[in-house]
């Protein structure tokens, strides 16, 4: 029988997880749980949103996972719908499913945070610079309503517009086949990187914001081939300050990306503020994952468990997963609540409070 990693993590997991911006769990999810989804998955791989399914929830459910997170991160909604994630074979990630030119890996993958207006704009830059906008602030009086081409998170989170980006606390991966070996379409992740998004957002914040795309030094736009331009690009200031930590192994042509080397059964949690990626299956087999988006509970807000924010696959849980405003009292500021959490993201932790406390006593 195998043994199931603990409801807990360790002391040492936590300094990882302090560390890195992720943890691998091994061993997270019962075998059967992970039979069961795996075979339902395998019948529609291509649905990528999975509705209110026990079978496919209960990777969450029925696993170590909610279990754990209440204790290390606190009490929160659990997840009514799920991403599921297959990479096929010869193709470059789970949403787009771009095929691979020649089979080969691209040369340079960007990660991303999510939670922005993201995706290919509708116009082009010519456009929009012969109206006289800039590509930094394009947008900045745009309809909060608009929904991104990818992904669908709205361009505004706010109507005041003083908040480009949603947030959730954590994202909590399943996987459902063998990942060890790189080049099979694994979770890749700018390790460390969550600290400097941090620090960005509070850069943002203390300028007078917004926060995200069109605040300071984050561009909305970033221009692409062919007069393209694209939205959802993290911003050059953020980037440099990424910690310069390499990932080298035989097989694995992003050394910038570390990546998630998973067995079956395997889970893993990342917080929202950690850049990722999917990356390109070079392998023969599917990479199969599910991932649920998970944020930590928040006592005074009237929605919480409501379900047409789309708990565990929505990136912007202040309003409905169809970009729909909910209301909310007046002693109830959700978007300010999410502004200082991206800028405290430690906050959210009730159980990573004596290893925070103990790294800022190095420094």
């Amino acid at each position: 029988m195998t043994q199931l990693h603990a409801t807990t993590l360790s002391l040492e997991e936590k300094r990882t997880l302090l560390r890195d911006g992720i943890l691998i769990l091994k061993n997270a999810i019962p075998p059967k749980v992970v039979k069961r989804a795996k075979a339902l998955i395998s019948e529609n791989p291509t649905k990528i949103v999975w509705g209110d399914n026990p079978t496919i929830n209960g990777l969450y459910n029925d696993s170590i996972l909610g279990e754990l997170l209440d204790d290390v991160m606190g009490p929160h909604t659990r997840p009514i719908n799920a991403q599921v994630a297959v990479v096929m074979p010869g193709y470059g990630d789970a949403v787009s499913r771009a095929r691979l030119r020649d089979g080969k890996a691209p040369k340079a993958l960007g990660g991303h945070v999510d939670g922005g207006w993201a995706g290919l704009c509708p116009q082009k830059v010519s456009e929009i610079e012969a109206t006289g906008v800039s590509l930094h602030s394009w947008g900045a009086d745009g309809d909060p309503r608009s929904m991104g081409p990818a992904g669908g998170a709205p361009l505004w989170q706010d109507e005041a517009r003083t908040l480009a980006i949603g947030s959730y606390t954590v994202l909590a991966g399943a996987c459902l086949n063998d990942q060890v070996q790189p080049g099979k379409g694994q979770f890749g992740v700018h390790i460390g990187a969550h600290e400097a998004v941090e620090a960005f957002f509070r850069m943002q914040r203390d300028r007078g914001g917004p926060l995200g795309g069109s605040g300071p030094e984050w561009p909305r736009l970033q221009p692409g081939p062919n007069d393209t331009a694209m939205a959802g690009v993290m911003p050059p200031e953020m980037v440099n300050a990424y910690p310069d930590r390499k990932f080298k192994m035989d097989g694995w042509p992003w050394p910038e990306l570390t990546p998630a080397l998973l067995a079956e059964g395997d889970g893993f949690i990342a917080l929202h503020s950690l850049p990722h990626t999917a990356t390109a299956n070079l392998s023969e087999d599917p990479r199969m994952n599910v991932l649920f988006r998970i944020r930590r509970g928040r006592p005074e807000n009237p929605h919480e468990g409501n379900p047409v924010i789309g708990w565990g696959v929505s990136d912007h849980p202040d309003r409905a997963l169809s970009g729909a405003f909910l209301d909310y009292p007046d002693s109830y500021d959700p978007y300010q609540v999410s502004i200082d959490k991206l800028c405290d993201h430690w906050s959210e932790w009730q159980g990573m409070t004596e290893v925070v406390a103990e790294r800022n006593a190095v420094y």
